[in-house]
């Protein structure tokens, strides 16, 4: 299942929705779920701070015993050295991979823009 969405903080709530009316047609544990949510959401939000994109693409599809939920800008990845004791920021990354399986990021460049990151949750560890 593939949606798009608006690129404003706004629609978090629809992301969410999203995700939630996708994981009912599995048979996933409401952690599993609640997990997705919060990765999810962190890899959306972290879209809408830090491109120009207008949209943002989430897609959902189930593989063997696991789910994978893409979401996709527009964008550049800027990779940053956070510095977190100041600027209050810099945990999205190790957030997500302490939530799911698997996190990878195909980085969108000035020559390609467009940044995916992959998220992957399997139903038993």
């Amino acid at each position: 299942m593939v949606q798009a969405f608006r690129s404003h903080p706004s629609v978090l709530y629809h992301i969410r929705r999203f995700v939630r009316d996708c994981a009912r047609t599995t048979e996933l544990r409401p952690d599993i779920v609640s997990d997705l949510l919060v990765a999810v959401t962190e890899a959306a939000a972290n879209s809408m701070l830090h491109t120009a994109s207008r949209q943002i693409r989430v897609t959902w599809s189930e593989l063997e015993g696991c789910v994978e939920v893409d979401i996709q800008d527009e964008g550049v990845f800027r990779r940053e050295a956070p510095m977190p004791q100041l600027d209050g920021g810099g945990h999205g990354i190790p957030l997500m991979m302490a939530l799911v399986d698997e996190v990878t990021i195909r980085e969108g460049t000035a020559r390609k823009p467009g940044t995916v990151v992959r998220l992957v949750k399997c139903r038993e560890p």
